[in-house]
């Protein structure tokens, strides 16, 4: 079940729409934006299923599972271990006269390990804090990358609890 609770980072790229989108759809992409990424491979991808596995820094294996994909939009999918709880994650891209705006916003799955007091409690102060620094750490990875064409170096902005 997901939370009623969401993590959202947003920021504006100083580029266009067609080249954000070049770059999220490219073979590999999180290797190159995202800081806590050793690895990003497709498992199935064409027009009626996309799947892809992540391997971050520390080891942890990710697959996310593509549920809904709008060239130079965005796209949904599920994200979580092979044969376990599945967290959805919103990708979306907007036109500005600024840029470009990207947004990520993850809602993540509630565990049963615990009673919906404690739940709520670890959400509040320890889950949703933990997703937003995640998700500022990704975003701008993605804006530095688009804006200096660089490749953003492991944990470039700190470490993280989960991933590194």
């Amino acid at each position: 079940m997901l939370s009623k609770y969401s993590s959202l980072s947003k920021t504006i790229i100083q580029s266009n729409v067609d080249i954000v989108w070049d770059v999220l759809s490219k073979d590999s992409h999180l290797e190159l934006v995202h800081p806590f990424c050793k690895t990003h491979k497709k498992i199935v991808w064409n027009k009626k299923e996309k799947k892809d596995m992540i391997e971050y820094l520390n080891g942890l294996i990710y697959y996310r599972t593509f549920y809904d994909w709008k060239d130079k939009q965005g796209f949904k999918l599920m994200i979580g271990k092979k044969n376990g709880k599945k967290s959805r994650v919103v990708w979306d891209l907007k036109s500005s006269n600024q840029g470009v705006v990207l947004s990520i916003t993850v809602t993540p799955y509630i565990s049963k390990k615990y009673n919906k007091v404690l739940s709520f409690i670890l959400m509040k102060i320890y889950i949703i804090p933990l997703l937003n620094n995640y998700l500022e750490n990704v975003t701008n990875g993605i804006k530095l990358y688009v804006e200096k064409g660089s490749a953003i170096k492991k944990n470039q902005f700190g470490k993280h609890k989960w991933f590194s």
